[in-house]
């Protein structure tokens, strides 16, 4: 064995040096038994044979590339070769000490003589050799030894000397743990891999060409188990089925990538036992071995969500064309510049051009001319709004018939894609042109229902006007000596005039409820008493006649007959129905009766029936009778007189009233109407009606201005009023009415409406402007022959305070203006209540508030003035807007309600001449009443208010 071990010696040649040394070692050790035991039984002529073995045994010892020492049972060193310990001093002074007492002189850590205590101790406790590998410090760094303990027993067994042999396999150490550190990470990375392969949501596998798994990740494992078997292509599943057929194309794909080395991607299903699909796209490359055997590296990756995925984006997809195929929706798709990018059949149809050649197209090419200038305000707008409906018009290729569709249209935006439009629209041509087929029907039908309202008032202010001067006259007449004849022939007159004036009211209140227009009102009295009364006369006729009356009172039924409703239109009906009894009965009887059918604490449901022994109704007739203008005979005017009118107006009062109206007849037996309405109760503390006041004289010394055209009429009620004690002073039109008005102060006007030249409205405006608030809120007085309520609201809206209808009772005209002198001073013309509550008692914000009205208020008027008589509605409804919340801040009197009146003009942008001559009147009105509110505002406003507020 050489001296020396070489360094780049290789791990098997470390071992087998090692193996020689402790050969090596064993023979020395025998040898120094033997040499011991001749030592003691040789004669002492042999010692210099004795030393010179030994010094052979040292001489080798010495030699050994080995450390070699000898310790007793006390652990204290016998021998040490040098290569135990090189120092010869520090060798020679070992020898007998032990390591504990090498390590404290040589200042060596005592770990080690402790370790080494321990392995002593272990080997003395086992009887056999033990070895260790031991780290030990030096100048060139750690080195590594592998020590051995063996023990030397004596023959009976005890301890004889314990033998220390340790050798540097520094080198070899370090290249197993090189090596060990190189399998360890070795190890780590195919953890790793196997992690990365285990975790990855593919199926990865290695399949040779048996199709046995090489290699197969946790995916591809848990699939197989889901398959329940995978290694074999037919032993899991029947040739027949689904599966086998699967694993074939499997295993053809498989065969195809190791027979030409090519990579290739399919898309694999795999069916489970239940019958569930699922979806792979799989990855096939080669992966040639070693021994030059080709196997199949396959990644599956699960697509059966998205192949789902897929297969409802088809199928939407499919229903979209299928719906964008058939839908009769006219539907397209444009860029933001307009051009069309898509369009459905239904679409083309309509434009009568393929879509093909649509695509590319301006959506403003399928316009008319004059449309097409809108067409960027549109994209303008879709751009902002993102969503825009309406109404476009679309002129077909090659035809000139305009078509109308109603788009609703979306901007759609998605990342990474350039915005669109989505247009959905439906063709409503035939809906446009039914509308203005409509609306030309409604225009002409409103202007028949306008013609026949105007002819209406016409003929009623043309019949009424000559019927006041011959009932006004007569009046007069009766009130002079007059023989029975002339009282007679007076009476006849009155009773004509009568008879006429209720053939108009008839028609005009069958043209009210024709037209929607008649109200009714809601006052509160007493059902029984109120028809008993309307009744009374008719009965004095029924004696007249020679036939008996009998009357049922509702009060037997109803101790409190207090309701809430329209006294004259409930009387009005039961007038009609006794007027026809006693009318169409020439002998008998006429029975009326009132009967109580139910009651709540807030309702009363009513009868009233009206029996007659008359002339009866034939039974094809009833269902006429009620119908306008009909009668049950053709002769029943020539022999009965009337309109007929009368059942027809009683049927739509009682229906407009929630009641109902039967009829029982029999020919030539009679006939029975009854009507059945359910009334609110009154409440229990109804006022009771004070008897009329019909002292003239208080009347006397009165001043009144009487404006009317007509002379007859001027002279009746001149008559009326100087019979009185009135002085009256007359004006035939308005600009005389506006002049007297201007020089004389009057106590009441009695005002006509329908005047040439300046109307009574008109008039009421140009009074209402007086200087002298005093004399601009004279009490107005309403002389008209028109008989419509709207008519009167009208008047009232302009300024007039009162109406009275012509032809009037010289009473009716007495009780008017008693009312208008009698009422309480008229209401202070504004109430700067809310205004001083807002300034918190800062009087100067009161003062400048009123100021800035005084200043710009008189602007909006003249604008507000000139908008009105030019008929600019828009601009006076702009204006109104304008000044209404200064008019309300400062609670002028008065305003609210023609403000009400005029919401009109925010809708009426073409009004017809009618109605522009109301609302003209009306604004003129109100002009009128805030001038007088701005000469009394002044005085509001002091020197101290002038100061500035802080």
């Amino acid at each position: 064995m050489s001296a020396s071990l070489s360094l780049s010696a290789s791990k098997e040649e470390l071992l087998a040096a090692l193996t020689q040394a402790e050969n090596r070692i064993l023979q020395l050790e025998s040898a120094l038994a033997q040499a011991t035991a001749v030592q003691v039984i040789t004669p002492a002529g042999t010692d210099a044979q004795l030393a010179e073995q030994r010094s052979f045994y040292e001489t080798i010892l010495a030699e050994l590339p080995i450390e070699v020492v000898v310790l007793d049972e006390a652990q204290r060193y016998l021998y040490a070769n040098p290569h135990a310990v090189a120092d010869p001093v520090a060798r020679h002074w070992l020898l007998g000490h032990t390591l504990t007492d090498y390590c404290t002189q040589y200042g060596h850590p005592l770990a080690y003589a402790e370790q080494r205590q321990a392995k002593f101790k272990q080997a003395l406790s086992n009887q056999h050799s033990i070895s260790w590998i031991e780290e030990s410090p030096s100048e060139d760094g750690a080195r590594y030894y592998q020590r051995n303990f063996k023990v030397i027993l004596h023959p009976d067994g005890s301890l004889r000397m314990m033998l220390g042999y340790g050798l540097d396999v520094t080198e070899r150490y370090l290249a197993e743990e090189k090596l060990r550190q190189s399998e360890l990470q070795l190890l780590e990375q195919q953890e790793f891999a196997n992690q990365v392969l285990d975790t990855n949501p593919s199926m990865i596998y290695v399949r040779d060409a048996t199709g046995r798994f090489t290699f197969q990740n946790r995916g591809m494992k848990q699939l197989r188990a889901l398959g329940e078997r995978l290694e074999d292509y037919d032993q899991s599943y029947p040739q027949a089925s689904i599966q086998a057929q699967e694993r074939q194309i499997y295993a053809a794909a498989e065969s195809y990538v190791r027979d030409t080395r090519e990579e290739i991607v399919s898309e694999d299903p795999f069916t489970l036992p239940s019958g569930e699909v699922l979806y792979f796209q799989t990855v096939r490359r080669p992966i040639e071995r070693p021994d030059g055997s080709v196997e199949v590296l396959a990644v599956s990756t699960n697509i059966t969500d998205l192949k789902r995925i897929q297969e409802t984006l088809q199928r939407s997809e499919k229903q979209y064309r299928d719906l964008m195929h058939y839908a009769q929706a006219l539907i397209c798709t444009h860029d933001l510049n307009g051009n069309v990018l898509s369009v459905n059949p239904a679409l083309a149809t309509l434009l009568k051009r393929p879509a093909e050649a649509i695509v590319g197209r301006s959506l403003a090419a399928t316009m008319p001319a004059e449309d097409q200038e809108g067409f960027a305000e549109y994209l303008q707008q879709i751009i902002t709004n993102q969503e825009v409906t309406g109404l476009q018009r679309i002129l077909p290729d090659g035809s000139t018939e305009l078509r109308y569709v109603h788009y609703r249209n979306y901007l759609v935006q998605e990342t990474n894609h350039a915005p669109y439009v989505l247009s959905h629209a439906h063709d409503i041509t035939e809906r446009i042109l039914a509308e203005k087929e409509m609306k030309r029907a409604r225009y002409e039908a409103e202007a028949t229902a306008r013609a026949r309202e105007n002819f209406l008032a016409n003929m009623s202010h043309e019949i009424r006007t000559p019927m006041n001067g011959i009932l006004g006259y007569a009046n007069l007449l009766a009130k002079s000596q007059l023989s029975p004849i002339q009282q007679q022939q007076l009476n006849v007159i009155r009773s004509s005039g009568q008879h006429l004036l209720a053939v108009l009211n008839d028609v005009l209140d069958m043209a009210k409820i024709t037209s929607g227009k008649l109200e009714l009102d809601q006052t509160a009295f007493n059902l029984c008493d109120s028809m008993g009364q309307a009744v009374q006369p008719l009965a004095l006729q029924a004696a007249e006649k020679g036939l008996a009356f009998y009357a049922t009172p509702l009060r037997l039924s109803c101790p409190l007959p207090w309701v809430v409703g329209d006294q004259y239109r409930i009387n009005q009906i039961l007038i009609n129905l006794v007027a026809n009894a006693v009318k169409f009965t020439k002998q008998g009887s006429i029975t009326v009766k009132g009967l109580l059918l139910a009651e709540t604490d807030s309702q009363l449901t009513v009868q009233f029936s009206v029996a007659d022994t008359g002339i009866g109704i034939p039974e094809d007739k009833k269902a006429h009778i009620f119908e306008d203008f009909t009668q049950a005979y053709t002769d029943t005017t020539r022999n009965y007189g009337g309109t007929g009118l009368g059942l027809s107006i009683s049927r739509a009062l009682v229906a407009q009233m929630g009641g109902t109206l039967h009829l029982e007849s029999e020919l030539g037996k009679g006939s029975t109407f009854a009507f059945t309405l359910s009334l609110p109760r009154a409440p229990l503390s109804v006022p009771v009606e004070r008897p009329k006041n019909t002292d003239t004289t208080r009347l006397a010394g009165k001043r009144v201005l009487l404006v009317e055209d007509n002379e007859i009429n001027r002279d009746v009620a001149r008559l009326f009023l100087e019979d009185w004690g009135v002085q009256v002073d007359e004006a035939a039109d308005g600009n005389l009415a506006v002049a007297l008005f201007k020089h004389y102060t009057y106590d009441v006007v009695l005002m006509d409406i329908q005047m040439p030249g300046m109307n009574g409205l008109e008039t009421t405006a140009h009074l209402r402007r007086h200087p002298d608030p005093r004399r601009a809120a004279t009490p107005i007085l309403a002389l008209t022959a028109n008989a419509f309520r709207s008519d009167n609201e009208q008047y009232l809206a302009a300024g007039m305070n009162d109406c009275l209808a012509k032809p009037f009772e010289e009473e009716d005209l007495f009780q008017k203006l008693e009312a208008l002198l009698n009422t309480p001073p008229p209401a202070p013309l504004y109430d700067l209540t809310h205004l001083r509550d807002l300034s918190r008692g800062r009087e100067a914000f009161v003062a400048k508030i009123i100021r800035s009205f005084l200043t710009n208020i008189p602007v909006s008027l003249e604008e507000l003035r000139v908008a009105a008589e030019a008929g600019l509605w828009p601009k006076a409804a702009e204006l109104l807007h304008h000044i209404k919340p200064n008019l309300l801040s400062l609670g002028i009197a008065g305003a609210e309600e023609p403000l009400q009146q005029l919401e009109r003009l925010r809708q009426a942008s073409n009004p017809s001449p009618a109605e522009a001559e109301q609302l003209r009147a009306i604004v003129l009105s109100l002009i009128a009443h805030i001038e007088q509110v701005l000469q009394a505002l002044p005085h509001e406003v002091t020197e101290q208010d002038s100061q500035p507020i802080h």
